[in-house]
């Protein structure tokens, strides 16, 4: 019996809500710059609006975020989101980032 207390409130305790990283003053962007696409979208806030912009120019489209990387992120980390947009500058996972 007390083995399965024990167990349930393991599991009781891994299903509460973590408390927020950040609970005072604003929402910072994050540094996500050399990044994959999907781990800098992981670092974001959920609701923080983002904006892709290919790296070569080419205007391509993110079909699959896990085959991208994030070469340059604006604004820089640190700096307080206020609602902006984040934009991040992509290229694909085997391309170089530009200059």
């Amino acid at each position: 019996m007390k083995r399965i207390v024990t167990t349930s409130l393991l599991v009781l305790s891994c299903l509460l809500p973590a408390a927020p990283a950040q609970a005072d003053g604003p929402e910072r962007m994050p540094q996500v710059a050399g990044r994959g696409l999907v781990s800098a979208y992981q670092a974001l806030n959920y609701d923080t609006s983002v904006r892709l912009r290919d790296g070569r120019g080419a205007g391509r489209h993110v079909l699959w975020p896990g085959s991208w990387k994030v070469c340059s992120q604006t604004p820089e980390a640190g700096t307080p989101l206020e609602g902006r947009p984040a934009t991040l500058t992509v290229v694909k996972n085997h391309e170089a980032c530009p200059a």
